[in-house]
Parts: C-alpha cells; sequence; structure tokens
C-alpha cells in the first residue's frame, strides 16, 4: 500500500476512460446487464433486494475482472463477469452481509432525526410523504453522508483485497480504510474530478434525450411522455458508458495504491 499524490485522482477517472475504450461494447453490455437486474429486482418481494445486497461485492469484482482484462490488454469476453462468482465468493457474500448492516445501523441513527423516512425510502422503496418535514429530510441525508463516509472508505478497495489477495473480510476491510484515509487527498481530487466531468455529461444525456425523442419518438405513439421515455431508452448507451468509466476508474485506484509488484501490507506509510 502507498500513498499518491493528489493529482492521482484525476488521473484514475482518466485512466478509467482509457479502460473503457479498450472494449466498449463489452462495457456497455455489462453495465446493460446489471442493470437489467437491479430493475428486475424491483418487482421481486423485498427479501430478493436483501439477497442482492449480499451479492453486490461479487458484482464488483466481476466489473474489477473486466477492467484488468483491458488493463492487460487482452481481448476481453462477457464470460469474465462471471469471476465475481467463482474468486473467493463466501468471503465476498460475508463483505455483502456487514455491508447490508452497516447501511442497516446509518439508516437507524438518520431515523432518529427524521422519522425513518430516508430509511423507509432505501430500504423498502417507499417515497417520502408531501408533509413530511422538509428540515428533517435534509437533517437526516446530512447525518446519512457523514456516517457513510468512513462505510464506503471500508468498502472501497476491500471485495478486491478479498477475491484477490486473499484477505479475510474484516482484515479486507481493516487495509481498504486505512488506504483511503491515507489517501484522502487524491480521493478528493478523484470526486471533483467525477463531479466536474458529471455536469457536462448530464448536459449531453439530456440534448441527446431531446434530440432522440424528437427523432427517433416520431414512431411512438401517445403522450409526450412515452416519446420522452423513447428518448431516454436510446440515449441509454450514453450513460450506461459513463458509468463504465466510473467503475473501471476504481480499479485504476486500486492498482495505483495497490501496485502488482509489491506486497499489499508493505510500505503503508510510503509516499510517492
Amino acid at each position: 500500500m502507498r500513498v499518491v499524490a493528489p493529482r492521482n485522482g484525476w488521473q484514475w477517472l482518466k485512466d478509467g476512460a482509457r479502460l473503457f475504450a479498450k472494449s466498449p461494447f463489452t462495457w456497455v453490455f455489462a453495465v446493460f446487464a446489471y442493470w437489467v437486474i437491479m430493475l428486475a429486482t424491483k418487482a421481486l418481494p423485498h427479501a430478493a433486494g436483501f439477497l442482492l445486497s449480499l451479492l453486490m461485492p461479487a458484482f464488483a469484482m466481476s466489473f474489477m475482472a473486466l477492467a484488468r482484462e483491458c488493463a492487460a490488454g487482452r481481448r476481453a469476453s462477457p464470460l469474465v463477469l462471471s469471476e465475481g462468482f467463482r474468486s473467493r465468493l463466501p468471503a465476498l457474500v460475508a463483505l455483502g452481509a456487514i455491508y447490508l448492516a452497516a447501511t442497516i445501523g446509518v439508516l437507524g441513527i438518520t431515523a432518529i432525526v427524521d422519522g425513518g423516512v430516508l430509511a423507509r425510502w432505501m430500504l423498502l422503496g417507499e417515497a417520502a410523504q408531501d408533509d413530511a418535514p422538509t428540515g428533517r429530510l435534509v437533517l437526516g441525508g446530512i447525518v446519512a453522508t457523514l456516517l457513510s463516509t468512513p462505510v464506503f472508505a471500508a468498502f472501497w478497495f476491500a471485495p478486491i483485497l478479498a477475491a484477490w489477495d486473499a484477505m479475510p473480510p474484516m482484515k479486507s476491510l481493516f487495509y481498504s480504510f486505512f488506504a483511503v484515509w491515507r489517501n484522502w487527498r487524491a480521493f478528493l481530487v478523484y470526486g471533483g474530478a467525477v463531479l466536474a466531468a458529471s455536469l457536462p455529461l448530464m448536459m449531453l444525456f439530456g440534448m441527446a434525450v431531446t434530440l432522440l425523442a424528437n427523432v427517433g419518438g416520431s414512431t411512438v405513439s401517445g403522450s409526450p411522455e412515452a416519446r420522452v421515455g423513447a428518448g431516454m431508452l436510446l440515449a441509454s448507451p450514453l450513460l450506461f458508458g459513463a458509468v463504465a468509466i466510473l467503475l473501471a476508474s476504481f480499479y485504476a485506484s486500486y492498482r495505483d495504491i495497490f501496485p502488482p509488484d509489491r506486497s499489499v501490507t508493505s510500505g503503508v506509510l510510503e509516499a510517492r
């Protein structure tokens, strides 16, 4: 593990775009398949959603395996997306259970300040009532953000460390947390770069939806909402590509902070 320069946070996003460009169709297919799975669970009982939460680290590792193939210059096959379910799956499921428990704990604390509105929306999909106090909702969101930050830090690298470096779940969480904490400047730059890239992307996506709603949506009979829906569907590959670049940048951050040419547990305080 090493401490990298703050500017490396911007480089992670650039490397993510480079990895995406090596196999864009496979990346878009992978994100689309994941989106379909997420959408399908909405029609299933809540228990299916909890089960899917346990498998989230395995899904994450499938994307990391795809990024590794692209980084090595190998032809990426859709079959690589099954690697997350073939590499130390019990450890990944354990991480999923810990993450679910942490999320429920965070939402339980936010329920004290917002009356459980955020928890019901996140866990049960119940929308906030119109008469819900706005101030309490905002406060609940702030509390959730503050409490979730260390959770995200602990889980940022944990699936990769558990699957590829054979770490036990708790040890992977420990090293992930301190890797992010020691590199907080690079992650701050990375977050700023993601936000800066998101603004023009959303503008471009909105323009694409409008254009495609007018052109491709002309074949759709019905309300203007149906035309907009058709435009969003046609423009979805743009959004899938952006998500793919973000996922590939996770791998870039891992390989920068945990280089392959040295032990994961060595050089904890080493600066680059």
